[in-house]
């Protein structure tokens, strides 16, 4: 299941990518034969605000997010690594949990005040769903981290224990 789950963020951010190169490509040609094609800009922008946010829930279930370490492995070094990576992972999920809350609220209250886009007639509060999602993996990501640090499964480290990945 959770196989399944990287493939199809993975899946759904490659389509919001490739349709935003498609919509921008189709804006570069129409304009240079003068052809009326609003609807491409708004739908680039819409394609990847839902990329940014898949492909960042995919970067934090591959750990291939970007961290910036040099405190948190001090601090570590002092009072053990167990210490830093449950205050970092707890830190993380609150983060991810409140970003969920606001973006599923935003979601909800935009189905009742659309809040409609000009070119394509399109709810642009639906991107929310996209917000959700993201942080939603990220959440249940760095939830799974936590219980398996406080637990003992996890050795502590800020990836919560997982084996670094060899590149191919």
């Amino acid at each position: 299941m959770r196989h399944f789950a990287i493939r199809l963020i993975y899946a759904a951010a490659a389509l919001f990518l490739a349709l935003m190169v498609s919509s921008l490509m189709l804006q570069i040609v129409a304009r240079e034969f003068k052809l009326p094609v609003d609807w491409t800009e708004e739908m680039s922008r819409f394609a990847f605000i839902s990329m940014v946010f898949l492909a960042s829930a995919y970067a934090t279930i591959k750990r291939r997010h970007l961290r910036v370490s040099v405190f948190s492995d001090f601090v570590a070094r002092r009072i053990g690594n167990r210490a830093v990576a449950v205050f970092h992972l707890t830190i993380l999920f609150g983060f991810d949990s409140v970003m969920v809350w606001y973006s599923g609220y935003n979601f909800v209250d935009g189905l009742q005040f659309a809040n409609i886009s000009p070119a394509l007639g399109f709810n642009q509060n639906i991107l929310f769903a996209a917000m959700c999602l993201g942080f939603g993996a990220s959440a249940l990501v760095n939830l799974t981290d936590l219980v398996a640090v406080l637990t003992g499964r996890g050795d502590g480290t800020l990836d919560g224990g997982r084996p670094k990945e060899r590149h191919a």
